[in-house]
């Protein structure tokens, strides 16, 4: 009996992802729905614990197959296991979620597990790690499970994951298997990281009904699902934004133009400091940024005071008129650290702020009518909001379903929605609401 061929019966690209996935550290299945992703994710793991067993005789390995929630859980993984695997490969227990395989096969376990608290998997080990979805989840928790990889005696553990475009984590996710734009601790494994991308089209047992259902859907989701496209996605918030249409690279600024300034504060979570010129036709050019951001690990402050980065964003001034800056109103409330506010500590170093305008769906319209009327520009140099601006989804609880999900890298999208809502489409100089001047200068 070949396991491979009788039991598992991959498609031709599934086939293509146990071979990739053998060859490499870090295997991404991605792309369209309905490929199999979720089958040959649980399939692998029985496959390898048979085949570490054959090469090695370890008995016992342990291996995890994870989502987002127990009900994913259930409903991906769990319903599935009395339907597929056979009595005679092993002795699955609901009470713990587990599958052990027969003494023949080596007595491997795969764990089914939930992503709730990562955290409770501190002291756990596996040889291998499959993620299902991996772009419900962010950065942090990969970094964090990719630590639990490793078993006594196998020397190729193995992390896979499955997913569709779209989700919180769709940024990193794209960023480091599709794009292959690795951070620098991972450099390594840079020819290590390898993706599959899934087609609809790969999955023969697919009935012509759900293909014509999919086609059918609005064009950002029709792209990722029927597609697999990882440039547009379901979920997307700011589907206007285009590289080729928003990103230009630097140039000499004249100096009639007005420039403007906006800030997001943080300290454990990043800091975004962001320039804007105003041209005479209102076109705003985004042509600076400071993002307080650790390298190669998203969404993690680099802890700098705020006299650090006051003085920082002082040196970037030099020899230039600011009119004026907003930032968050959160500055203005007593920091806990000296019984002073961030704007204080700012203000001290001769950095002045007014509050931004921080009316958050306003403000989200107004991104979405500058970048579809071609009314902002960025410079390429900005990185920080060009990487994450177009990975944005939709806030999915009710109370706020028309929102940017916050628990995402939103710092430097907070800033560019101050700047621009500093100075809206409709600006008009005598509008006192929004004729905003720099304060004269002052002490703590």
């Amino acid at each position: 009996m070949n396991f491979i061929t009788d039991i598992i019966k991959p498609t031709p690209r599934q086939r293509e992802f146990l071979k990739t996935m053998l060859a490499n550290v870090y295997t991404l299945y991605g792309g369209a729905a309905g490929g199999g992703k979720s089958y040959i994710l649980r399939w692998t793991l029985v496959y390898l614990l048979i085949r570490w067993y054959k090469q090695t005789k370890i008995k016992g390995v342990r291996v995890g197959l994870f989502c987002e929630d127990y009900p994913a859980l259930d409903d991906r993984q769990l319903s599935k296991v009395k339907l597929e695997f056979p009595e005679w490969l092993g002795n699955y227990k609901e009470n713990s979620h587990e599958l052990t395989l027969s003494p023949e096969f080596g007595e491997g376990v795969l764990c089914f597990r939930n992503l709730d608290k990562p955290s409770k998997y501190l002291s756990s080990e596996f040889a291998a790690i499959a993620i299902d979805e991996l772009t419900l989840n962010d950065q942090t928790m990969f970094d964090f499970l990719r630590m639990r990889l490793r078993w006594p005696g196998i020397e190729d553990p193995k992390f896979i994951a499955g997913t569709n475009p779209g989700g919180k984590g769709h940024g990193w996710v794209k960023n480091l298997f599709v794009d292959g734009n690795l951070p620098a601790e991972m450099q390594k494994y840079k020819d290590k990281i390898a993706f599959v991308r899934a087609k609809v089209s790969d999955n023969p047992h697919l009935p012509q009904s759900y293909i014509d259902n999919l086609s059918t859907l609005p064009e950002h989701m029709r792209k990722a699902y029927l597609e697999g496209s990882w440039d547009v996605f379901a979920g997307q918030v700011f589907i206007e934004f285009s590289r080729d249409k928003h990103v230009v690279e630097p140039f000499a600024l004249p100096p009639s133009w007005t420039r403007i300034r906006a800030m997001d504060w943080g300290f454990t979570k990043p800091y975004d400091v962001m320039w804007g010129a105003v041209d005479q036709d209102g076109v705003i050019w985004i042509y600076r940024e400071i993002y307080g951001c650790k390298p190669g690990m998203a969404d993690v402050g680099t802890e700098e005071t705020a006299q650090e980065v006051a003085k920082k964003v002082k040196l970037q001034e030099q020899g230039e008129a600011i009119v004026y800056g907003v930032a968050d109103p959160a500055c203005w409330a007593k920091t806990g650290h000296g019984g002073y506010t961030i704007n204080e500590y700012f203000l001290n170093e001769g950095v002045y702020w007014q509050k931004a305008d921080n009316d958050r769906l306003a403000g989200k319209n107004e991104v979405h009518t500058r970048l579809r009327d071609g009314k902002v520009k960025i410079f390429s140099t900005c990185t920080g909001l060009i990487r994450t601006l177009p990975t944005l989804v939709y806030d999915t609880r009710a109370s706020s379903i028309e929102d940017v999900d916050t628990t995402q890298e939103d710092h430097p999208y907070d800033t560019f929605r101050y700047l621009l809502m500093s100075r809206p489409v409709n600006y008009k100089a005598d509008d006192k609401r929004r004729n905003i001047k720099m304060p004269l200068a002052g002490a703590m």
